[in-house]
């Protein structure tokens, strides 16, 4: 039996969404070699495209090609084979949808999304969730509002959390130097990271006499706004980093002895996750999601209090490190292989029940 993957994130900058659907898609290949990669023609990720031997279909791109070439083709070859749609949205026309919906952040605060973003993603959300085969996502925080808000029961969702990913470990990781005093943020430079509570916290605190604050992201023009007033990154030891290598930006986690996240909504925070996993203590609001995933290794604090965010910071600065042990048992529940499983599984076991 063929399963396929809707490839289009080929085509899209590398964000969270984007690793988790490469790191998957890896993982699916190597347990069922029988998976077919479809992606439109405008790669910018070809040497993944290559490894997984992604098939090239259709003369459109974004979401036209999504909701017109992928399932003329699906219906011209197979119409009835699993569909795998690792990024959110998927064909509406398609009848055998598997479908990752990571958050809920276009339903809850549209006004963080472009008005075209977010009129789409409500138009299509809910009507894909309703015919689906079924919805996987990447945190139960996640899965509990996905089934309160769309009215499904627990058997129709199930979760597959973010991991490393396969460029994290098989670069050399080996950290011999002592972390520097360095703050570290990761994030697209969006409203909804709340990059610009942890600037204005550090810049009034005197940590920044002996820390340096290093942000790293890329920006979305999906999104309104991004938060961040570029002037207060003068002159009060403020770096900014676009378009990072993986190698670099492992340098960056090597050398960091803080990771902050104060997101004022995430679906897990896979920089959190990476950030451990580099010997990073960890600061992160005080939200659902961090608090399921993350209450034994972080100190939280409330996003929007530049008071509270200061005294998580010097509390993190006075700590130590979680310890390794604790990482590793961290890392082997959140665990792309462990989510490519639940995956397939699901796949297979639906299509062997429909006969």
């Amino acid at each position: 039996m063929i399963i396929y993957v809707n490839a289009r994130f080929l085509t899209q900058p590398v964000t969270g969404v984007q690793r988790y659907a490469i790191e998957c898609s890896r993982k699916i290949k190597k347990l069922y070699p029988n998976t077919l990669f479809l992606t439109p023609h405008n790669l910018c990720n070809k040497n993944v495209a290559k490894e997984l031997d992604a098939i090239i279909v259709g003369t459109h791109t974004g979401h036209v090609w999504e909701q017109i070439d992928l399932p003329r083709y699906l219906n011209k070859n197979n119409a009835s084979a699993p569909l795998f749609n690792p990024c959110n949205t998927a064909p509406l026309t398609y009848s055998y949808n598997y479908i990752t919906l990571h958050d809920l952040a276009f339903h809850i605060h549209p006004e963080w999304n472009s008005r075209l973003f977010s009129t789409w993603y409500n138009f299509l959300i809910p009507r894909l969730v309703a015919k689906c085969q079924h919805l996987f996502t990447v945190s139960n925080s996640i899965r509990t509002a996905i089934q309160d808000i769309y009215c499904l029961p627990s058997s129709s969702v199930s979760v597959t959390y973010n991991g490393i990913a396969t460029e994290m470990m098989t670069i050399d990781t080996v950290v011999k130097a002592p972390k520097q005093k360095m703050i570290l943020a990761v994030g697209s430079f969006n409203i909804r990271k709340n990059h610009q509570s942890l600037i204005n916290a550090f810049i009034h605190s005197s940590i920044k006499d002996s820390y340096t604050l290093v942000l790293v992201g890329d920006e979305n023009k999906v999104f309104r706004d991004t938060g961040i007033n570029r002037q207060t990154l003068k002159d009060n030891n403020i770096t900014l980093h676009n378009h990072l290598s993986d190698q670099e930006l492992i340098d960056l986690y090597c050398q960091a002895e803080i990771l902050v996240s104060l997101s004022a909504y995430e679906g897990f925070g896979i920089p959190l996750l990476e950030g451990l996993f580099f010997g990073c203590k960890l600061v992160c609001s005080d939200i659902p999601v961090y608090r399921e995933l993350y209450a034994t290794v972080a100190t939280f604090t409330a996003p929007y209090s530049q008071e509270a965010i200061l005294q998580a910071l010097y509390t993190a600065i006075a700590a130590t490190a979680p310890s390794s042990h604790i990482v590793s048992q961290l890392c082997s529940v959140y665990n792309y292989d462990v989510s490519a499983s639940i995956i397939l599984h699901k796949m297979l076991q639906s299509k062997i029940a429909a006969g």
